[in-house]
């Protein structure tokens, strides 16, 4: 048996190191300064810290949050293995400042950027397998260094997920290869393809256990595995991890006897409204060179009768649409068909003109690629997080350590993003009122001192419930606590509003991340 599986990178495995360095280069640097620290990152890494602390794979309502089945918990067992074996947090904690706050967000986001890098070196071996070299080469140097790319730095269940779904991608395609190979002699016989199925099928599971709507890869990885083997009995093979290892989600609830959560939890999310359209806009606005691009590389793969990529898109763009509820990240789990599709007709496009002008056969890509390296350069060299790295210390430093006897009252932002380093990492557990979970303040207050953190969206939910049953009492606590300090957080603030920089302002008003004045108050 060779001792090299992946034998297709042989011949061009040089081709693979300049996508490969150009990934490093856009998801590695300044991890810490850009993207902004979103809220999601925040319930990833609460929940990822639970799994540090021994306190089981799937959140309880113990922890203040209440959504505690709104998803898989692979994600958060992947991610809090990782930091568990590089001895996070404790080896990057060294008190409560800033420079330590920031190390330790600095950690998981390198993780996140080296993810990024293996999702680049598995896309390149995907798009040689099923096209060749050149449209994997142009496919994977956009998908390093287009703009899209930088949604990838964050701490997502959809970038957890990726490198998953395309390692089952991969093997699905080296079926073919592999069944090609059986027909040698025993002593030339590479790796059983049943081997490469199985391996497909616990890779798609994994993906689906990380986060649910990953089941619309089933037809795309399942046909592949179908056109390659051609054997029924080989696709059920293949879809029974695929089924298998995400039931274990449901399993945990009945054996916990919280079933009835579940179904609470994943109605729930069936339940929200954030339309497909204002999605595909945002990431038309982040990326239109590659939206615009990928869109007729679908028509043309769709014209030569190639519906890998089409395949890839359609059924997840069906399902949103249907929910009805999706965020503009998380398209990013087809940014690669997007990438792939534009690259085929590149290389189309590049064939025709070779014809010709030879040495003008490369300049399409070229000129794209540098277009991506400095419009990413110009984000990713931003510090658009500074302001809130301060915040989070201040809220550290005034909450005590022995016992919750202070109740932080904010916005979700400042809430929940905090709430991960102060409670799992400083061991400063505190009572929380948060006006996104309860509209109204209809929570007691626990304690008598109080920490408020002041922002425009507090300030906008405070004044507008005026019948909340505790709103009284939670007002005069307001007015008598006093500003302890003040900070400004415009991350736009200085910065043209014109494209590229617009990403700065979906990251804003998209997300509803507080702008302005922020004030942090107690009564203590």
């Amino acid at each position: 048996m060779s001792t090299r599986i992946f034998d297709i990178w042989r011949r061009g495995r040089l081709l693979v190191i300049v996508p490969l360095i150009l990934s490093a280069y856009t998801h590695l640097w300044n991890v810490t300064g850009f993207p902004s620290v979103h809220i999601d990152e925040a319930h990833y890494m609460r929940r990822a810290m639970l799994v540090i602390n021994g306190m089981g794979p799937q959140e309880s309502a113990s922890t203040g949050y209440p959504r505690t089945y709104d998803h898989p918990y692979f994600g958060q067992l992947f991610l809090g293995g990782i930091l568990e074996l590089i001895g996070y947090p404790s080896m990057y904690y060294s008190g409560d400042n800033t420079h330590s706050i920031e190390m330790l967000h600095f950690i998981p986001r390198i993780i996140m950027g080296i993810l990024a890098v293996i999702d680049t070196f598995l896309l390149y071996g995907i798009v040689q397998i099923r096209y060749n070299r050149t449209v994997a080469l142009i496919s994977t140097i956009l998908f390093a260094v287009m703009p899209m790319t930088w949604l990838l730095r964050r701490i997502y269940l959809d970038t957890l997920l990726m490198p998953f779904l395309l390692a089952s991608i991969l093997f699905a395609l080296y079926v073919q290869k592999s069944r090609n190979e059986n027909s040698k002699p025993m002593y030339s016989r590479r790796i059983d393809y049943r081997v490469f199925v199985l391996l497909s099928g616990i890779f798609l599971g994994l993906t689906i256990y990380t986060k649910i709507p990953a089941i619309t890869f089933i037809p795309l990885v399942g046909y592949i595995i179908y056109l390659n083997s051609r054997k029924i009995r080989i696709l059920i093979i293949w879809l029974v991890p695929v089924i298998l290892i995400p039931f274990i989600w449901p399993l945990y609830s009945v054996i916990a006897g919280q079933s009835d959560l579940w179904v609470q939890w994943v109605l729930w999310q069936t339940e929200r409204d954030k339309p497909l359209g204002r999605s595909l806009n945002s990431f038309f606005q982040i990326d239109p060179i590659i939206t615009i691009g990928g869109v007729a590389g679908l028509v043309l793969a769709a014209l030569r009768k190639d519906f890998f990529p089409l395949v890839w898109i359609a059924p997840f763009i069906a399902f949103s649409f249907l929910i009805g509820y999706i965020q503009y990240f998380h398209l990013i789990v087809v940014f690669p068909a997007f990438c792939t599709a534009f690259g085929i007709i590149i290389e189309s496009v590049q064939g025709r003109i070779k014809k010709h002008l030879k040495i003008f056969s490369n300049i399409i890509i070229i000129s794209i690629s540098i277009f991506g390296i400095v419009i990413t350069t110009t984000l990713i060299t931003l510090n658009v997080n500074s302001a809130n790295y301060d915040i989070y210390t201040s809220i550290a430093q005034y909450l005590p350590s022995n016992g919750k006897q202070v109740t932080l009252i904010g916005s979700h932002w400042w809430d929940w993003n905090s709430y991960w380093l102060t409670r799992f990492v400083m061991n400063k557990d505190h009572e929380m009122i948060d006006p996104m979970f309860d509209p109204f303040f209809r929570a007691p207050v626990k304690t008598d001192k109080v920490l408020f953190v002041d922002d425009p969206n507090f300030e906008e939910a405070f004044s507008r419930n005026i019948r909340g049953a505790n709103i009284v009492e939670i007002r005069q606590l307001y007015d008598n606590s006093k500003p302890i300090v003040v900070f400004h957080d415009n991350m736009t603030k200085g910065y043209n509003h014109n494209y590229p920089f617009n990403i700065l302002e979906i990251m804003t008003e998209n997300e509803n991340h507080p702008q302005g004045k922020i004030t942090l108050r107690a009564n203590y």
